[in-house]
């Protein structure tokens, strides 16, 4: 028997593609806190997986529900930041649809668009897919018994996980950055309350940190990146430390030149504060050497995703998973839909 006043905080299931593989998961959102979270990684290129696959998946981390909520990486989108008039969310998309079929050479009616808006100033995150790749990721899906409900950019997910606790009116004024750093690939954005103000894809990746290392210190792959992780670990062997930060300084040093310019660009087009704190997120994630440089050339407090509280009580098995933050954020799409934004914040004190 289902009573209509139990509130059900329990997320879809979110299917995280990235890093040739594929991370499945599902949380509950309670007070502020997250409830009964699971994150498993597939390692099987996308394009590979079968109905069995998922369904196997599913079964054996014990997700609950058929519903799903996809997040699509930049290198299986094509991604403009386009500057538009203000107009309903329907003409919107439609106009970014034909601004990037223009764009790109191709028929609009070939691609599936969607749009983010960016702050207040017009621009907007126009994001588009090519229906061939839809159609291939979502038949094994819908062949395994989920639902799919919503597809949405990776960045869209992670900017959900990173703004739970930010979602009243009067957190607008919170600005935060975000650099969500994968193993392939990685993006900046900045976030005011649960908005996405500013986004920029970036072509760093944890990869190069390994082959750097690789080269540097004449070691195998498997030994390169136990080194970078090692090097991450409070109590480093002061070699392996020095080592690490010698092979990756140059890299570390063009990300953070990168980040500055991403941030004196929003300095000058935005209308608001400025963040004040950059949290460091993904599968190549926190190294003290990187921070250390953000730090440094941005002149900002440098943060682990770790540091953030309703992460902080995560697993470790959890947060150790190839793309755990984006699986959750997208199975948070059904908390962040249902609950909309509190409209008075003293009568709603807490967090949903």
């Amino acid at each position: 028997m289902k009573f209509p006043f139990i509130k059900n905080n329990r997320g879809y299931i979110g299917i995280a593609f990235n890093d040739n593989g594929v991370t499945v998961g599902q949380c509950e959102w309670s007070h502020g806190e997250f409830r009964n979270a699971k994150s498993k990684r597939i390692d099987i290129v996308p394009s590979e997986l079968t109905a069995d696959d998922w369904q196997s998946c599913i079964s054996e981390i014990g997700l609950a529900g058929s519903v799903c909520t996809i997040t699509l990486p930049p290198s299986m989108t094509h991604d403009q930041i386009l500057r538009l008039p203000e107009m309903s969310g329907q003409e919107l998309q439609k106009v970014a649809s034909w601004e990037l079929a223009d764009r790109l050479g191709v028929d609009h009616a070939s691609l599936h668009t969607d749009v983010v808006r960016l702050g207040v100033g017009g621009d907007v995150l126009a994001v588009a897919i090519d229906n061939e790749i839809i159609e291939w990721i979502l038949d094994p899906i819908y062949k395994s018994g989920m639902r799919p409900s919503i597809v949405e950019p990776q960045c869209s997910a992670v900017a959900r996980m990173f703004s739970m606790l930010h979602r009243r009116q009067s957190d607008k004024a919170q600005v935060r950055s975000v650099f969500d750093f994968g193993e392939s690939e990685s993006a900046y954005m900045i976030l005011a309350g649960d908005c996405i103000v500013f986004y920029k894809h970036l072509t760093y990746n944890g990869n190069a940190l390994i082959e750097a290392i690789e080269t540097h210190t004449s070691v195998t792959r498997d030994q390169a990146k136990k080194m970078l992780y090692d090097s991450r670990l409070e109590g480093a062997d002061p070699a392996i430390f020095k080592a690490v930060h010698d092979a990756t300084r140059s890299i570390c040093e063009e990300i953070a030149m990168d980040v500055m310019k991403c941030n004196r660009h929003y300095g000058v087009t935005s209308r608001g504060p400025l963040s004040s704190r950059i949290i460091i997120t993904g599968s190549a994630g926190w190294n003290h050497h990187l921070s250390s440089v953000f730090s440094k050339n941005c002149n900002q407090e440098v943060v682990p995703d770790s540091s953030e509280p309703h992460v902080h009580v995560l697993p470790n098995e959890i947060v150790t998973t190839n793309g755990w933050h984006i699986a959750l954020g997208a199975s948070l799409a059904k908390i962040t839909t249902v609950n909309q934004r509190r409209r008075s914040d003293p009568k709603y004190s807490e967090v949903a």
